[in-house]
């Protein structure tokens, strides 16, 4: 029993030494403060267009009439609100939850008649979103409180409790912005960092004396992957910091996080031992970089008139995999008949992408 805590401690001690220099090699490396920094930059551009519809001032509001309300009429007659107007209540929700600023949802029952009144004043169902901005969600209430009361004649009440919208798993809008830059984040860090532990290590010929040390292939390959994984997780960390009101399930979405940095690691780890010249591998990276992106994108546009067997593969790349894993992050529940495919399809990927990254290590050392 010692001895196998003891090989399991040095087995840990030198996948540790492995990943803590590339770690240091990565936080002095140029390249890598770029990318973090250009992704810092790319998330605070994506906030730009959210604070612009808020620097003017104009409360917004999606109503769905189920009748012909003379007050939604005069409301949207009104020069100091935005009106917006949907068929049914699903729309409504969908429009909300998909929104990139802050959007209050109303209900008109199907004629006057048919509002609830209670203690001698009318009361209407409002709708919010659960990453809406609390601040302003009851400044809006108070705000459309005050001009349907003016319009109705009488005391009018928004009931926003209990009516918290979230976004469906294919939601497009900004959960669907905010998980493709989750899936851009962690796969351009490991498609563009990650080769280099590998090509360094080679060119430095620093590699053969890791493949004659008492490092395994594997622990070699696992603490390469770990310094990886540091990489990624920063720059999946800079979109959350900006998108942290959109998660719903921290859980879930953490751990897409890692898989889809393990996936990402992989990857670059396969090219980085595939390839010596870094010019190459970076042709090769930048080819498979725009396989695996480009679905992302397409997937939620999906035609009806697009070839069965697209439809069929794109939710079975790896990619398209992680980028569902997110919205489902984002949405009210974690269906694992949902989650448990997704998964599976980012581990097993990575799992066999890995498995190939040591059998060519091991062809190295021959």
């Amino acid at each position: 029993m010692n001895l196998t805590n003891e090989k399991q401690r040095k087995t840990l001690r030198i996948i540790w030494a492995i990943a803590a220099k590339d770690i240091v090699d990565g936080i002095k490396n140029k390249t890598t403060i770029t990318l973090i920094l250009g992704m810092a930059m790319l998330m605070l551009s994506a906030q730009v267009l959210p604070l612009v519809i808020r620097l003017r001032d104009l409360p917004s509001v999606v109503v769905y009439d189920a009748g012909e309300s003379h007050l939604i009429e005069e409301l949207g007659a009104s020069s100091d609100l935005e009106l917006h107007q949907v068929t049914s209540q699903r729309a409504l929700e969908e429009m909300i939850g998909e929104a990139t600023f802050s959007l209050l949802g109303l209900v008109i029952p199907a004629g006057d008649d048919q509002m609830t009144r209670t203690d001698g004043h009318l009361e209407l169902e409002g709708y919010v979103a659960h990453s809406a901005d609390p601040a302003e969600v009851a400044e809006q209430v108070d705000f459309l409180e005050a001009r349907l009361t003016e319009l109705a004649g009488q005391t009018v009440r928004i009931d926003i409790e209990g009516n918290t919208v979230f976004p469906r798993p294919d939601s497009d809008g900004q959960p669907f912005m905010v998980s493709v830059a989750l899936v851009l984040a962690t796969i351009i860090v490991g498609a563009f960092l990650v080769p280099f532990l590998m090509i360094e290590e080679k060119e430095t010929h620093t590699m053969e004396a890791l493949l004659v040390s008492p490092a395994s292939y594997s622990e070699i390959v696992v603490g390469k992957a770990l310094a990886g994984i540091v990489y990624c997780l920063s720059a999946a960390a800079i979109v959350f910091a900006f998108s942290q009101s959109m998660v719903n399930h921290w859980g879930l979405a953490i751990l897409g996080a890692v898989c889809g940095s393990l996936f990402a690691v992989a990857v670059g780890l396969l090219m980085g031992v595939l390839f010596d010249n870094p010019a190459t591998m970076s042709l090769w990276m930048g080819l498979v970089v725009i396989v695996l992106t480009v679905p992302v994108l397409l997937v939620n546009t999906m035609a009806s008139s697009w070839p069965e067997i697209l439809k069929t593969v794109l939710p079975w790349i790896p990619s398209v995999a992680l980028g569902r894993l997110f919205r489902i992050s984002f949405s009210a529940g974690v269906p694992l008949a949902q989650v448990l495919p997704q998964l599976a399809v980012v581990l097993g990927s990575a799992g066999l992408i890995l498995t190939l990254v040591v059998l060519r290590v091991r062809r190295m050392d021959l």
